[in-house]
Parts: structure tokens; C-alpha cells; sequence
């Protein structure tokens, strides 16, 4: 459908649409393609069960057996409120920040960009193609970020990240999309892809290294506010406009930054103090052995 350079000037960030223009009419999908998706999702599942089962290391039956004698398994009441009380760790309240961005940030490119950056300016039938982008994207930087945090160390690739995602807010705030830009956008599903394999990539692994001795309790949490974040996110999408949810998302993402900041500095004090702790306990040993 062709747009007029009026209707092109309501998209972006600063959306004055009610409705998304340049949509198809809306129609039920055909049978076929219906049974197509589910055959699909239905086959995805069946061979992720038989890669498990076939190729997944099993658990010995007699150190099953050991295990099971030592350890009693908890109820779900115990699982539940231990969620809850893990919140009394501050580093897992200052991580909250960045867990609900996770969702934030899923949220908007999905809900916000597909709707009033490609719908709008280039129809609905582009909305696939670019997801497909941040998708790939998505999974390719995700193993590769897995392998250069080796090197790197997570500190710079949260920086990476975040260089990454105000760049494209930013970009997005200041930018008037048109047809004739088509590669731009794929670019910014690209770079959100990137950035979001870092978040999901290296907050999983930061959550391992902080509460190994709670890694249930943990995680938990850490589905918990990124599921919330999606919550909020979807909840006032038809509520405010575009370059509010934008500023929202910086203003999250600053925050995050920081309060992870705060994480790192009480990680790096309590390593050095165990460090000289252990230096200590070296000295004094060897100060008795002498004598």
C-alpha cells in the first residue's frame, strides 16, 4: 500500500497514529499454515527431547541413589519462600535493575519497533523478516560472546552492550523512518541482537558466579523480574508513546548499569579480603611450622 510522506511523518518515535497504517486486512490464517507452525513447533520439541535423551551425559544410578539418601527433596512451599528470601542478599536486590532491562529491552523490539518503525513505514509483512534479523543475530553472538567472555572478562562485554543499546535508543529517537531505508531497518533488530545476546549470555553467567550456593533460589528470581519486566513492558504499550518508552528504556538501562556497578565493587572488596584472609592464614601457619 503506498503512504503518503503525511502518514510517514506519524512513524518513529514520535508516533501520532492511533492505528498502525499500511496493514494488511486482518484475515484468519489458512489451515494449512496453521497445521505447518504447529508441525513445526511439535517436531522442535520431539527432537529437543531425543537430543536429551540421547546425547545428554545420565546420572550413574548409584550416585542417584547416594544423593537421593543425603538429600531429602524440598517441597514447593520450601522452593517458593526461598525465592522470596533470597531477596535478602543485596547483590541479588541490585541485580534487579538489570534483570527486569532483559525484558525491558525484549519487549520494546518486539512490541514497539516492530509496530511503529517497520509496520508502520513498510507494512506489516516486513514485521517476519526483521525479527528473523535480531533473531539470527541473536544466536550467533550468543556463542560467540560465550567464548570471548574468556578472554575479556564480562565486565567489558556489559560495556559493549550498553554502548550498543543507548546507541540505538538514541538512534531511534532522532531517526524518521522511510521506505527508501530499507536496510536500516535490519540494522537496529542487528545491533539490539547483539546486545541482547550479551544480557542473556553473561547475566545467566553472572547469576552462576554470585549465588552458586543458591542457584535455585537464584534464578528463580531471575525469571521472576525479567518476566516482569515483559509485563510492564507489554502493559503500557498502548499507553504511551513511542519516545517515552524510549526514554523509559534509557533511563533503566542507566540504572542498571549502575546498580551492577555497585555489584562488581562489593564482589571485587570481598575478594581481596578473602585474599588477605587466606595470606594471613598462610603466614601463621608457616610462622608455627617454624617454630
Amino acid at each position: 500500500v503506498e503512504i503518503s510522506e503525511d502518514e510517514l511523518a506519524c512513524c518513529g518515535a514520535y508516533n501520532c497514529l492511533t492505528d498502525t497504517t499500511n496493514t494488511t486486512e486482518s484475515t484468519k490464517p489458512s489451515k494449512s499454515l496453521i497445521y505447518t507452525l504447529l508441525g513445526v513447533y511439535t517436531a522442535s520439541g520431539v527432537l529437543a527431547v531425543l537430543l536429551i535423551v540421547i546425547f545428554l551425559d545420565q546420572i550413574k544410578s548409584d550416585q542417584a541413589e547416594t544423593e537421593k539418601e543425603k538429600l531429602e527433596t524440598p517441597s514447593f512451599w520450601s522452593t517458593f519462600l526461598a525465592t522470596f528470601q533470597h531477596l535478602k542478599d543485596k547483590r541479588q536486590c541490585l541485580l534487579i535493575p538489570l534483570t527486569m532491562y532483559s525484558g525491558f529491552e525484549q519487549g520494546f523490539l518486539s512490541g514497539d519497533y516492530t509496530k511503529a518503525y517497520v509496520t508502520c513505514t513498510l507494512g506489516i509483512q516486513y514485521v517476519g523478516y526483521v525479527m528473523i534479523c535480531f533473531a539470527a543475530v541473536n544466536s550467533l553472538c550468543s556463542l560467540l560472546f560465550g567464548k570471548i567472555s574468556q578472554f575479556t572478562g564480562r565486565k567489558f562485554l556489559f560495556a559493549l552492550a550498553t554502548v550498543t543499546n543507548t546507541a540505538c535508543i538514541i538512534a531511534l529517537l532522532l531517526w524518521k523512518p522511510h521506505p527508501k531505508q530499507l536496510s536500516v531497518f535490519f540494522v537496529f533488530p542487528a545491533l539490539w541482537g547483539l546486545s541482547d545476546a550479551i544480557w542473556q549470555t553473561q547475566t545467566n553467567g553472572l547469576y552462576g558466579i554470585l549465588f552458586e550456593k543458591h542457584k535455585e533460589a537464584a534464578f528463580a528470581n531471575y525469571r521472576l523480574w525479567e518476566s516482569l519486566g515483559f509485563v510492564i513492558a507489554f502493559g503500557y504499550s498502548t499507553k504511551l508513546q513511542v519516545y517515552i518508552k524510549l526514554y523509559i528504556l534509557l533511563s533503566v538501562l542507566v540504572l542498571s548499569m549502575v546498580t551492577y556497578g555497585v555489584v562488581e565493587c562489593l564482589e571485587a572488596k570481598s575478594s581481596s579480603g578473602t585474599s588477605a584472609t587466606k595470606e594471613g592464614n598462610g603466614g601463621t601457619l608457616t610462622q608455627e611450622t617454624y617454630m
